[in-house]
């Protein structure tokens, strides 16, 4: 996969073999059983693309508080949406829904204004976050018939608002003419009804206009003022995901706009840019599939960018806009397999970071520039771990040697600095934080399977570019982690893993997901693992664990579920991985949700919702599902590094069909499968210089062709190495097209 520079070169990059199920651009359109001819049809996956056509993004849609005229035309056109705010009256303002999330700098033309207005400007993701109510209460006593009440704070109050004194059957409801903050006085009508004591709950409604995230950890967020002189086009400060632009006319006067809208400016990806692609016969997971795509794509950062330098993989649009070692973890792949070398460059690149900043003791940052102070923080030993797994995943998928040999010395590094929290039973004692934000002691099952997985991936990297010696004392130490994982970490009354030697009671959804998918669970014991783990499951996705949230109150972490989700798969509950998927990721594909952005979100509460303005919707490490349906259900995974040998071992679940495309070094991979009760037919193009397995679902009885010719039959092999194994037929392929029936017997 070559180096891309340029955010646009992925249009030109393009790999050459692209199947004709997956980009077919010429079709025959036929009426009446007749041929009109041919004509140019864009490939069906192009509908799911939810990357801007362009770098200019206009609203879909508008709605108004106060004297508003014509604010359609700032969706379709034509007279001058104009604001109007008078003095004492209801503030002028218009809400601009882009229908998704988007990222960049909100702009207004303005056509004609008078006197001297000030504008205000606040972005969020969510329309709930858009508006803050007041919640204060009365400082001293007011009769019946006053027509104001002094407040704690003036926060949040608008002219216009709904204002709620006490609560009850004796809440006096009235609308507020002004406030003074230096006072704290707020002003209504009409008059007081009965005496109202001090201390008195006072609430507003709708509120105030409020950013989603106020500065914070992004740097960006807060109220804008804008104070236009002339007509022309005025444009706001740079914020980074946001669906909703509240803008409103604080001062009387009055200001008309021509036009509304943002300068897109993350990885914007059209379907000229998609190097994969991915299709199947539920609409549900196609859109899952490039929600996740673009989620990544939001959170992509070109260089230069807000003055920072390199291309980068951030782990939220708004927040926190830095690169976390445990997103790369999910973002690297999901780039790499939907934009192909545009997304390896902005891995590769954001892996150079993260390895500048390395310790003299190994450990490597979470984050090489936690913001707004642009300096590296180093989070947790799983965090450091995490890092070292992002290289290897980079050159597992795209075969860069030059790159891992290079960063090799400084991954060993890692270990040895890891290797201080592994006590004299193989296990690691860290007192460690995790993504969830909390410290967990005593032997830790979660934290030792993920030095376990490291180890592995390490011993992997080092028998293709290091030293044998090293890979089999990795490998050793490995063994030695499942072996006491079982030994002493095993749950009899939970029937799974414990949370760790010191809570040997809680379930957690981590460690269990994690033990299915390293293959540490004993045979036996899988379907007991997989029991405990279905007993966290909600309607809206899986809890961490019984009795368990982090520090703000979540229950759900879309990252947790996507280990479930791959676990499932590993050990071939499709149906089980599929339903996980639909509950965590289908609420966030769907267009009603109030919640929607287009792009995945970091966290969730038991009921589904997320509750505090500041959680990103629309962040990387929630972008699970795009890499499972390509490499699970399409069913594509590297074996050797770049793709040079590949494997092609769908589970297809309820699925009717699937199709899509894979982007290696070498060229894509096309793959194109359906599947009904009699056959499963399978046909797949590898590019030029490789090899590959395919595998398809079959039975010591059934009969498999592969290009015309039966290579198993009657329970044994006739050709191309088939072997059956665990409910799959599989069978060696060279570069080209290929076709593969499989019988249903």
């Amino acid at each position: 996969m070559p180096r891309s520079t340029s955010v646009r070169r992925g249009r030109v990059a393009r790999a050459a073999a692209v199947t004709a199920t997956a980009t077919a651009l010429v079709l025959s359109v036929v009426s009446g059983g007749s041929a009109y001819g041919d004509v140019q049809v864009a490939p069906t996956w192009h509908k799911y693309v939810l990357g801007p056509s362009s770098s200019t993004v206009t609203p879909v849609a508008v709605k108004t508080r106060g004297a508003v005229t014509h604010p359609n035309a700032l969706v379709h056109g034509g007279h001058p949406a104009t604001l109007t705010t008078s003095a004492g009256q209801t503030p002028a303002s218009i809400l601009l829904d882009f229908g998704k999330d988007v990222a960049g700098t909100p702009y207004l033309d303005i056509a004609k204004l008078t006197g001297s207005p000030s504008l205000s400007l606040v972005t969020s993701e969510s329309l709930q976050s858009i508006r803050t109510p007041a919640n204060t209460t009365t400082t001293a006593a007011s009769g019946a018939g006053a027509g104001s009440v002094s407040v704690s704070t003036t926060a949040n109050l608008e002219v216009g608002n709904t204002l709620t004194i006490g609560s009850g059957a004796t809440a006096q409801v009235r609308t507020i003419d002004a406030f003074d903050k230096a006072s704290t006085t707020v002003t209504f009508r009409p008059s007081l009804s009965s005496d109202v004591p001090a201390g008195t709950k006072v609430t507003s409604s709708p509120g105030a206009p409020t950013a989603d995230d106020s500065g914070g950890l992004s740097g960006f967020g807060g109220t804008a003022t804008l104070t236009p002189t002339s007509t022309g086009r005025l444009t706001g400060p740079f914020r980074g995901g946001f669906r909703y632009v509240l803008i409103t006319l604080t001062t009387p006067g009055s200001i008309s706009l021509s036009g509304a809208g943002a300068g897109f400016q993350a990885f914007r990806a059209t379907p000229d840019d998609y190097q994969g692609s991915f299709e199947s016969s539920s609409d549900k997971l196609n859109r899952m599939w490039y929600s996740g795509a673009y989620t990544v794509q939001l959170d992509m950062a070109h260089d230069g960018l807000n003055g920072l330098a390199g291309n980068r993989i951030l782990d939220g649009a708004k927040r926190d806009r830095s690169i976390w070692t445990g997103d790369l973890l999910v973002e690297g792949p999901v780039a790499i397999g939907t934009l192909g070398t545009a997304g390896a460059d902005y891995l590769k690149s954001s892996l150079d970071l993260v390895l500048a900043s390395q310790r003299a003791d190994g450990a490597l940052p979470g984050t090489p520039d936690f913001t707004p102070r642009k300096t590296p923080l180093f989070y947790s030993d799983n965090y450091s771990g995490f890092g070292v797994r992002a290289v290897i995943d980079y050159y597992r998928y795209t075969g860069d040697a030059d790159y891992a040999a290079t960063k090799l010395p400084a991954l060993e590094r890692e270990l040895q600095y890891s290797a201080q929290f592994v006590d004299g039973n193989g296990l690691v004692v860290s007192n460690d934080r995790d993504y969830w934000q909390t410290t967990q002691s005593g032997e830790v099952t979660a934290y030792s399977l993920y030095y376990y997985a490291r180890l592995r991936d390490m011993a992997w990297l080092e028998t293709k570019i290091g030293s044998s010696s090293k890979a089999a004392d990795y490998r050793a130490q490995a063994e030695t982690i499942k072996t006491s994982v079982n030994d002493r970490l095993w749950s009899p009354a939970l029937g799974a893993y414990m949370q760790s030697s010191t809570s040997p009671s809680i379930l957690v959804e981590d460690a269990n997901a994690l033990a299915l998918q390293y293959g540490i669970v004993p045979a036996d014991k899988v379907e007991s693992v997989k029991t405990a783990l279905r007993s966290l499951w909600t309607s809206h996705g899986a809890i961490l664990g019984t009795g368990l949230k982090d520090p703000y109150g979540h229950t759900i972490e879309p990252f947790g579920n996507g280990l479930e989700t791959a676990a499932r798969f590993t050990i071939g509950d499709t149906a089980g991985a599929l339903d996980l998927m639909d509950r965590t990721w289908g609420q966030m594909v769907d267009q009603a949700n109030p919640l929607y952005t287009g792009a995945f979100w970091e966290f969730l509460t038991t009921d589904g919702t997320v509750t505090r303005a500041q959680d990103s919707l629309a962040h990387g490490w929630a972008a699970a599902p795009t890499v499972q349906l390509t490499e699970q259900v399409l069913g594509v995974t590297p074996v050797e590094p770049g793709y040079a040998v590949w494997s092609v071992q769908p589970h297809p679940g309820d699925l009717k069909w699937s199709r899509g495309t894979v982007p290696t070094p070498h060229g894509a991979i096309s793959v194109d499968w359906t599947s009904n009760p009699s056959h499963f037919v399978l046909d797949v193009d590898g590019p030029a210089g490789t090899t590959g397995t395919v595998s398809v679902p079959a039975t010591a009885d059934s009969t498999v062709v592969v290009d015309g010719t039966t290579v198993w039959a009657h329970g044994r092999s006739l050709g191309s190495g088939a072997q059956l194994s665990d409910g799959y037929v599989s069978v060696n392929v060279g570069a080209g097209s290929h076709h593969i029936v499989a019988d249903r017997k």
